[in-house]
């Protein structure tokens, strides 16, 4: 037996006709129906925008987690090929970079293939943030980045140097993190006016309490 389309639509309407009669006598009669919605996850546009956050709060394994919970393969993305990935790229780098190379996968408890150390966490964290710095020339946010990140390491250090302190002159850093990284580093070198003056510009811009003095990173 073939049944027309407007049958087949009658039928498949019957029950919603069946839940609304039936709700609305409910309703009627004193009685409600609760039907309470599916929670959502967060988008991956929301997870990085959490990430974001955390960063900036100081949270380096929240801000790694929240990272991995959308993009558990972040290594593996191209700079620049798309803009949230890059963003997700971006603060997986940092979160490394401030945590001392230990907000990994492995703390973070999300499965990875091989082995990374710290200190290699460190030098993956240099790389990325230099292919960013190569898709965006120019762009002192991720100038300072990868200058923060070339203070970790002891072969990038006059590299950082010469970034920060170019970018401290003209006044377009706008990290507080990468003003800590250029007082250490004047700091290492002897020169205590200019680790005091950027020691400043740190507080100035802060948020967090500790960022600015010489202390172990936490995650």
């Amino acid at each position: 037996m073939k049944l027309s389309r407007a049958a087949v639509l009658a039928l498949a309407l019957a029950p919603a006709a069946f839940i609304t009669s039936y709700a609305h006598e409910a309703g009627a009669c004193g009685m409600s129906i609760r039907m309470d919605p599916t929670p959502q996850r967060p988008t991956p546009v929301q997870e990085i925008a959490r990430a974001e956050k955390a960063l900036e709060g100081g949270q380096n394994l929240a801000a790694a987690q929240a990272v991995l919970g959308s993009f558990p393969r972040v290594r593996n993305v191209t700079a620049g090929q798309n803009p949230l990935e890059t963003r997700a790229l971006r603060v997986f780098a940092l979160a490394l970079v401030r945590s001392e190379g230990t907000a990994d996968e492995k703390k973070a408890h999300v499965a990875v293939t091989g082995e990374w150390t710290p200190k290699a966490n460190i030098e993956w964290a240099v790389q990325a943030l230099r292919e960013i710095d190569q898709k965006r020339p120019n762009d002192p946010t991720v100038q300072a980045d990868l200058g923060e990140a070339l203070s970790k390491l002891p072969h990038g250090q006059a590299e950082a140097r010469k970034i920060l302190q170019a970018l401290a002159q003209k006044d377009l850093m706008g990290s507080p993190h990468a003003y800590a990284a250029l007082a250490k580093l004047h700091t290492q070198s002897g020169d205590a006016a200019g680790a005091q003056a950027a020691i400043k510009r740190c507080e100035e811009m802060s948020k967090t309490p500790g960022v600015c003095k010489p202390a172990a990173a936490k995650a």
